[in-house]
């Protein structure tokens, strides 16, 4: 079994296949690196997801933080898509994702200090995109296990998007063995 985070046991995620040909072009082979210029323009817009964790806990957006809760009926409504671009100037077979909401105008941020501080910033994926190693805090080096998936934060390797145990607790950053597994469903 592959360890968390070790895209050698990953499994090929058509989704993910389709927006990063859609924004980077065809990958031809495995060993060609692709020549991204900081300041390029997007050539696609972000892809929306409803996020649930194996609880089936959806997020929504509480005093400014993302939180997972159990989202029935009306409260079906506050349920907060993500909505991802690639990173062009990271390693592309890891995946890595610029994280928002909102519909990619504000961004899901791990900071830049010494401890990582999850937080929902202003800030445009499609703008984060062309910025170069400025859009590291907002990725996330996203494994696809086949169903579920794991977010790993490319500024701090090691630590990945975890759900609290209890109902309206703030999705934080934790070790390999606090993951959360996300279901995500395409908007």
């Amino acid at each position: 079994m592959a360890a968390m985070g070790d895209t050698a046991g990953s499994v090929l995620d058509p989704d993910m296949v389709a927006l990063f040909e859609e924004f980077l072009g065809k990958e031809e082979s495995s060993e060609e690196v692709h020549i991204f210029h900081e300041g390029s323009k997007p050539k696609g817009q972000p892809y929306h997801y409803v996020m649930r964790d194996t609880e089936q806990r959806g997020l929504c957006l509480h005093h400014g933080r993302l939180v997972a809760t159990s989202l029935q009926g009306a409260n079906n409504l506050q349920e907060e898509p993500i909505s991802v671009v690639p990173n062009p100037f990271l390693e592309r077979r890891r995946c890595p994702l610029i994280v928002g909401i909102r519909g990619g105008t504000y961004g899901l941020s791990c900071g830049t200090g010494a401890e990582p501080q999850l937080k929902i910033e202003k800030v445009e994926l499609l703008e984060l995109y062309s910025r170069g190693p400025e859009a590291t805090p907002y990725t996330f080096y996203k494994t696809y296990g086949g169903s579920t998936h794991t977010f790993e934060a490319a500024a701090f390797p090691g630590r990945f998007l975890s759900t609290g145990p209890g109902p309206g607790e703030p999705l934080t950053l934790s070790g390999p063995s606090g993951a959360t597994a996300f279901y995500l469903r395409r908007k």
